[in-house]
């Protein structure tokens, strides 16, 4: 026991340090019990990622995968592996890969990045000016309309002509390893101009339309004759009757995470590889194929996410050349809780499908909607992979320990669909503890 007594000379001198002495004793006393509950919490870590490695290295050869499959998972926080099999092979990564192009957009551009798509007239024509939004809707570009049709009465300028100008990024063609039947179901060829969600062959021309038939609903009729491409003339400073471009209106995109978001829980191919274009711009590159890879090899080797095995030939997975390791693809996930990365990165794990709840992880999907797996439902954030010949799921989810966990599976082979979806949700299970 101290006593605390007050210095007979005046002051508080005494009382401060017996205080102080009071306060270093309490430390003291206190130390061993912090120390103990420190390694209490790490042998309880500890404890529970074992278990994980022993029923992975128990499950992972059952889960019906076949024989090209790979896995890994790491304690997110410390970087530490808790189990692996496989994990520096390279696989197809179907859409997984989108986790590598939403990292490197959110890098490159920042989450609060906006696009403009805008009109420009000159000399008689009207030109719908694409800026590379990736969610540009029907009602949007009727408000772009609705106030170029203000502005053209206002000026008493004449239409003679529409043009479409989607030259922000150079003429679509196909990445290497894109089979010619993936347009444009799967993807439409990629343009600065589109509305969201379109799966056309041009979609700058489909815009073109859209927005001649609002601009006719405002009062301003188009005269007829076939929409075509054309790059608008540079702005001048004239009224854009004597050769000179004026700038009408314009439209600001909703904000970079809201694509970002979008493309992960849905699984958008078009906004991955417009994304890919947009962060190739942002790093002074051309907006191409080489331009894009280019960028996310390097944003990815500053993150220090593994790149041997690794190749990227575009932003959305689509590519049956690209090659990912389930090394790189649980370095990519565990930036979605990185704190460190959170003013950046945050959409990551905003973006990425639930288990049993959201976007391509919805039950409605017969994702974790049944045992083993059903207990891991809302536990689970994950991008989902779809080939026909590949099945992967990377994202992240809390162990028993209640510590994050970051994994990601692959498989690659003829494994029916379903059954290999099944046996990753198992494994994703497996993750947190509840199975």
């Amino acid at each position: 026991m101290i006593m605390v007594r007050r210095s007979r000379r005046g002051g508080g001198g005494g009382l401060r340090f017996a205080a102080t002495s009071l306060a270093l004793a309490v430390a003291a006393a206190a130390a061993p019990t912090a120390t103990l509950r420190a390694a209490a919490a790490t042998a309880g870590a500890d404890s529970a990622d074992r278990t994980i490695a022993q029923r992975l290295q128990q499950r992972f050869p059952q889960a019906g995968l076949g024989s090209g499959r790979v896995g890994q998972v790491l304690d997110a926080g410390s970087g530490r592996t808790v189990w692996s099999s496989g994990a520096g092979l390279g696989r197809m990564p179907a859409s997984t890969m989108k986790l590598a192009t939403a990292v490197t957009a959110l890098t490159v551009l920042g989450p609060d990045h906006t696009e403009r798509t805008r009109t420009v007239y000159a000399d008689g024509t009207l030109y719908l000016v694409g800026g590379g939004d990736q969610r540009l809707d029907r009602a949007g570009l009727g408000r772009l309309a609705a106030d170029t049709a203000r502005e053209l009465k206002s000026r008493r300028l004449a239409v003679h002509a529409l043009r479409v100008d989607d030259s922000l990024f150079p003429a679509p063609t196909l990445s290497p390893g894109w089979q010619p039947g993936y347009l444009p179901y799967e993807v439409a060829p990629v343009r600065a101009l589109a509305l969201c969600g379109d799966r056309v062959g041009d979609t700058a021309l489909a815009a073109g339309d859209v927005f001649a038939g609002a601009l006719a609903k405002a009062g301003v009729a188009v005269p007829p004759g076939p929409l075509r491409h054309a790059v608008a003339p540079a702005l001048g400073g004239g009224d854009g009757g004597d050769g000179g471009a004026v700038l009408l209106a314009s439209r600001t995109s909703v904000p970079l995470w809201n694509a970002v978001e979008y493309m992960l829980k849905v699984s958008d191919n078009n906004i991955a590889e417009g994304l890919l274009r947009l962060a190739a711009l942002g790093r002074g590159r051309p907006a191409t194929w080489q331009g894009g890879t280019a960028v996310v090899r390097q944003v990815l080797d500053g993150y220090r996410v593994p790149l041997g095995g690794v190749r990227i030939l575009d932003g959305s997975g689509l590519s049956r050349q690209d090659r990912m390791t389930a090394a790189a693809l649980a370095d990519l996930a565990a930036l979605a809780v990185d704190p460190a990365r959170h003013r950046t990165l945050w959409p990551l794990l905003e973006g990425l499908p639930i288990a049993g709840r959201d976007g391509t992880l919805a039950a409605r999907l017969h994702r974790f909607d049944s045992p083993p797996s059903s207990c891991a439902a809302g536990r689970v954030h994950a991008k989902t992979g779809t080939l026909h010949d590949s099945t992967a799921l990377a994202g992240v989810a809390r162990g028993s320990d209640g510590r994050w966990k970051a994994f990601a599976f692959v498989e690659n082979g003829s494994v029916h669909k379903s059954q290999a979806r099944s046996g990753l949700d198992r494994l994703a299970a497996t993750v947190t503890g509840c199975w």
